[in-house]
């Protein structure tokens, strides 16, 4: 650039001032050319998003939730009886286990609640084989913390019952709740049974089993719907009263007869310019 200013001035036999000029824009040409530099390293290449997020632009910041929180679904087999094996469940977000027993949520490591069981099992010197499985389940935008905060009132102290509020059931509201998704119902066959037949049940283990009455009107699709994170409200219309004005001179009746100006027989009376198309003949709260 400096060179073309150079050749444009000797070629035109420009006046004194044009060359002082001249001089003076070459002077401030690397000034420039660096502010020019600067400005375009501020407003980025093109295509490239300029950084957002808290410090930068708090508007850009979408509301989105990530799904980066790790889920897992941990299952062993405790016993049972043919076609109807009966599992111990439980959730995993990002290592920390959830499960539910008559103590309410528990939180630990891993898989502590298989665990333990496990060494019960050997303790007792039972036949029973604690094999615990643990699947990978997928990425959720919800925590352990907001899991067991949405859950906790649900499932509290005192309301576990084998049958109808139990390990598994906790474990298939986590998983809707965390992501959509439910227990397989294999793991739930024991559930299913003595909920066609719970005398068979209580026969089987001695009469120890006994329903709790804390769960009687528990309902496990109810409450999947409650705990929808992302449900939206379905609500009916609720009528505010009044009548359908089918014409506008109806509409202009109505008008006045809310306002004490009329009857219907003022029907074709002008109204002032402006007035709403619409009106209802339910009296308005504070009218005059």
């Amino acid at each position: 650039l400096k060179l073309l200013l150079l050749e444009l001035s000797r070629l035109h036999n420009l006046p004194r001032w044009h060359t002082q000029l001249l001089q003076k824009l070459w002077q401030n040409l690397p000034s420039t050319a660096m502010g020019n530099q600067q400005a375009v390293e501020k407003q980025g290449t093109p295509g490239q998003q300029s950084p957002k997020g808290f410090g930068y632009d708090a508007q850009a910041i979408s509301n989105t939730p990530v799904a980066n929180n790790k889920i897992q679904l941990a299952v062993s087999p405790i016993g049972g009886m043919p076609g109807a094996q009966a599992y111990h469940s439980s959730v995993i977000v990002n290592g920390e286990e959830f499960s539910f027993s008559d103590g309410g949520i528990t939180a630990a490591r891993g898989t502590d609640s298989h665990d333990a069981m496990a060494r019960q099992a050997n303790s007792a010197s039972t036949q029973v084989q604690i094999n615990t499985q643990v699947f990978e389940m997928g990425m959720s935008a919800y925590t352990g913390s907001q899991l067991k905060a949405s859950l906790e009132r649900h499932f509290l102290p005192g309301t576990y019952d084998l049958l109808k509020k139990n390990c598994n059931t906790f474990s298939d509201c986590a998983l809707f709740y965390l992501l959509k998704k439910r227990i397989d119902s294999r793991y739930r066959q024991l559930e299913s049974l003595g909920a066609r037949n719970p005398q068979l049940i209580s026969q089987l283990s001695g009469n120890n089993y006994q329903p709790n009455p804390k769960v009687q009107d528990f309902d496990l699709e109810k409450l999947i719907q409650d705990i929808d994170p992302d449900k939206v409200w379905a609500m009916k219309g609720e009528a505010t009263g009044g009548t359908v004005a089918d014409s506008r001179e109806a509409m202009r009746a109505a008008r006045l007869a809310r306002l004490g100006g009329g009857s219907s027989s003022a029907a074709g009376t002008s109204t002032t310019a402006g007035t709403a198309d619409v009106a209802s003949t339910a009296p308005a709260a504070g009218a005059a």
